[in-house]
């Protein structure tokens, strides 16, 4: 739940309406990683961030929330339906990948 929200908070808001705000901030900047510390225009990336805490998109749009989440689709007339999301599909990979599987049993069973 908390990835979910985490990924829905950042995924616009009131005054920055685009689909990923943090993105749009580094096309404009020579950085190819996005920080408070590496980031040098550090007002613009805190206005950004209250702006996305305090004004979600999330909040107005339900359908930032199932896309981030997970939802239905139908991939055609004759198909069934399929599980799609940002945050499910993060986690289908991180549960199928053979290394954290391994580091997850030697955890359980330490």
């Amino acid at each position: 739940v908390a990835h979910v929200l985490e990924h829905s908070v950042l995924c616009g808001s009131r005054k920055y309406p685009v689909k990923e705000p943090f993105t749009e901030l580094l096309k404009g900047s020579l950085q190819t990683f996005l920080n408070a510390m590496t980031f040098p225009d550090f007002y613009n990336l805190v206005d950004v961030y209250l702006d996305a805490v305090l004004h979600p998109r999330a909040i107005q749009d339900p359908r930032v929330l199932a896309q981030e989440g997970w939802h239905y689709e139908v991939e055609g007339k004759d198909k069934s339906l399929t599980i799609k999301g940002v945050v499910f599909n993060e986690m289908k990979g991180v549960y199928s990948n053979p290394e954290s599987v391994q580091g997850r049993i030697l955890l359980n069973n330490l």
